[in-house]
C-alpha cells in the first residue's frame, strides 16, 4: 500500500512524464511540419534545429523525475540482491544518498547558468527564442528528482516492497 506522499510522488512526476511525451510529439510535429514547408512549399523553418533541441533537452530532463519515483532508472543489483536486509538497505540508502548529492550539484551549477541566462535575456541565435525558461526547467527538474530520491531512501529498497507501477 502506498503512502499518501507516495501517491502524490508518482501522481505529479506523472505529470511531468506527461509533459516529456508532449515535448516528444511537439518535436515529432515540428521536424513533420518543417519537411513538408521544405518541400511542398520551398520556405522552411528557420527556428526547427533550435527548437527541436529545447524541447529535447526538456523532454529529457522532465522524465528524470518518473524514472527515479517509479524505480524505473537503471541499477546494478548483482552484488546488493546477494546481500542479506540490513546491509541490502544501507547499500539502498548510500545509493540514493549519492543521487542526491548528484541532483544537488547538478541543480546547482545549472541553476548559476540559468539566472545568467535569465539576467542577461538571452535568445537562441538564429530564432532568437527567449532561452531562460528552457534553462530554468533543468534545475528545477534535478532538484525534484532530488527531493523523490531522498524521499526513496526513507522507504524500503524496491526488492523489498511492492512496486507501484
Amino acid at each position: 500500500m502506498l503512502s499518501r506522499v507516495d501517491s502524490a510522488i508518482l501522481l505529479f512526476s506523472r505529470g511531468l512524464l506527461a509533459l516529456s511525451a508532449a515535448a516528444c510529439a511537439g518535436i515529432l510535429g515540428l521536424v513533420l511540419a518543417a519537411v513538408v514547408m521544405r518541400y511542398a512549399v520551398a520556405a522552411p523553418f528557420r527556428f526547427t534545429e533550435e527548437l527541436s533541441g529545447l524541447l529535447l533537452s526538456a523532454m529529457a530532463f522532465l522524465a528524470l523525475p518518473f524514472a527515479m519515483a517509479g524505480n524505473a532508472n537503471i541499477r546494478v543489483t548483482l552484488l546488493t540482491e546477494r546481500l542479506p536486509p540490513l546491509p541490502r538497505r544501507v547499500a539502498w540508502v548510500i545509493g540514493q544518498l549519492i543521487m542526491v548529492a548528484f541532483c544537488a550539484i547538478f541543480a546547482w551549477e545549472s541553476w548559476g547558468i540559468a539566472e545568467f541566462t535569465i539576467r542577461l535575456n538571452l535568445s537562441s541565435e538564429q530564432a532568437r527564442l527567449p532561452l531562460g525558461p528552457w534553462t530554468a526547467l533543468l534545475p528545477i527538474c534535478l532538484a525534484i528528482t532530488g527531493f523523490i530520491a531522498a524521499w526513496a531512501a526513507l522507504r524500503p529498497p524496491p526488492e523489498d516492497r511492492p512496486q507501484p507501477l
